[in-house]
């Protein structure tokens, strides 16, 4: 038990700045209807809602420069100092929210909160893949999204009852108790053992696992630590022998991964719900709900989050085609009812016997999408992608979520200007639909096979 305790232990403490983050993105949600009213907090009065998009979307530009920057780091510095080091950003994040009187300064806040995520995004799950055994490391792999769904949840509830500063001077505390307590944990043995400390990652394993100095503890160190060397070791002989040049995304599996990678993040996007997530208040009080625009967030954010624990307890125990294509089936039918209720409503219909549909199609979309569509996106790009190509193809596929996030997250005020709410809820269930509809026709189940299966099927069409 005990050996379980500590890597679970370290799991929670490395997790403390994923709960930093998703309040960090939650804080849109709540505060952005204040930013643009008559009560609005800073100097020069409300933002206008030009304004109110940049706040929005500039996260979106932080996170794509950070996926370089955090990605050249945890190579350089190592996991530990790299994931320390996101503190930094969402430490200022919170200090510009509390201090700032300006939207200059709002700007620069959701950049840093961007430049945080994007490190939080790539450092945390390699982190905790390095450290885990091997029989909990999928479970404690998936658990990363739930902390990050519960902070956004504290943050949509702390938005409704508090005040816009003492919120920032309460959450101002998460990203610094991460670094007090993490300071204490080791680097990765994997990372240590690649910079050819190996004594260091001996220790560092050890700490790890909570393994004594008795006979059997010592047999299990010499054991993992004579598996770490091998694969370790075989990995610098791959890196030797070519590095990573565009040459090796010649074969037809990298090249189609990459392109089913692309595709898959820019379907992740632009179903809407990230989007949805970040102007949730603002979405409820347009359509005419009758909950209170901050209370339905709330629900919202607790659906997320059993959803995301949904998503842990069946990821690997169903096949990864069936539930991604019905999990975007299901949302497109809940994007369509929340639409057809708010063209109803643009009609002058008198809706007010259906005015649960918005909070109810809306919950419904976050929960079922948090289950499948949402999180197998990146589930099923880490198992396409060769292992040769995987870290310049994640990195690639990410920067390039990041920007149609810019663009969906920037722009979708515009669209609703444009088309309407109905409209865009519309355009969103049409995404889904594509969705599930690529993913039946291109992906191959990547559930239960090796890496040398998934290549043969990506060669062969293979998709069952």
């Amino acid at each position: 038990m005990h050996l379980l305790t500590v890597t679970i232990t370290t799991f929670v403490a490395a997790n403390i700045i994923s709960l930093s983050l998703g309040t960090a993105i939650g804080w849109l949600s709540p505060f952005l209807p204040l930013l643009i009213s008559s009560d609005s907090p800073l100097d020069a009065g409300p933002v206008t809602d030009i304004q109110a998009t940049w706040i929005a979307s500039l996260l979106c530009i932080g996170a794509f420069g950070g996926t370089f920057l955090f990605g050249w780091s945890a190579e350089k510095f190592g996991r530990k100092t790299s994931l320390l080091a996101t503190a930094v950003p969402l430490i200022c994040f919170w200090g510009c929210v509390a201090f700032g009187t300006t939207v200059e300064v709002l700007y620069v806040a959701r950049l840093l909160a961007g430049l945080g995520a994007a490190g939080v995004f790539l450092l945390v799950p390699m982190y905790i893949t390095e450290i885990a055994e091997d029989r909990i490391r999928g479970t404690l792999g998936s658990l990363f999204i739930l902390f990050l769904n519960i902070g956004t949840l504290v943050s949509f509830v702390m938005g409704s009852y508090l005040s816009y500063h003492m919120t920032a001077y309460i959450l101002f505390a998460l990203p610094i108790v991460f670094l007090a307590l993490f300071l204490q944990f080791p680097e990765t043995p994997q990372y240590l053992i690649r910079r050819n400390r190996v004594r260091d990652a001996e220790s560092s394993l050890k700490y790890l696992r909570g393994y004594t100095s008795t006979p059997d503890h010592l047999e299990m160190l010499r054991s993992e630590m004579d598996g770490l060397l091998v694969q370790v070791s075989g990995e610098k002989d791959s890196t030797e022998q070519s590095s990573i040049s565009l040459a090796d995304f010649a074969p037809p599996s990298a090249r189609k991964a990459l392109l089913i990678g692309l595709v898959l993040v820019s379907l992740n996007q632009l179903s809407g719900c990230f989007a949805l997530i970040n102007y949730t208040a603002q979405i409820f009080a347009d359509s005419g709900s009758d909950l209170d625009p901050n209370m339905a967030a709330i629900v919202v954010g607790a659906i997320q989050i059993i959803g995301s624990y949904g998503s842990t307890i069946i990821v690997d125990r169903c096949q990864r085609k069936h539930v991604y294509i019905v999990t975007s089936f299901f949302a497109a039918i809940g994007l369509f009812a929340m639409g057809t209720h708010g063209y109803l409503k643009s009609q002058h219909v008198d809706v007010s016997a259906i005015n649960w549909i918005p909070v109810a199609s809306l919950s419904f979309v976050i929960f079922i999408a948090s289950v499948g569509l949402l999180p197998l996106t990146f589930v099923i790009l880490s198992e396409i992608l060769p292992p040769k190509v995987r870290g310049l193809g994640g990195s690639l596929c990410t920067a390039f979520l990041w920007t149609i996030s810019f663009l969906v997250v920037k722009y979708f005020p515009v669209m609703v200007e444009l088309i309407g709410l109905h409209g865009c809820m519309w355009v969103f269930c049409a995404v889904c639909l594509s969705a599930g509809l690529f993913n039946a026709i291109f992906i191959p189940e990547t559930r239960g096979r090796s890496i040398e299966q998934i290549i043969h099927a990506m060669e062969n069409n293979i998709k069952s």
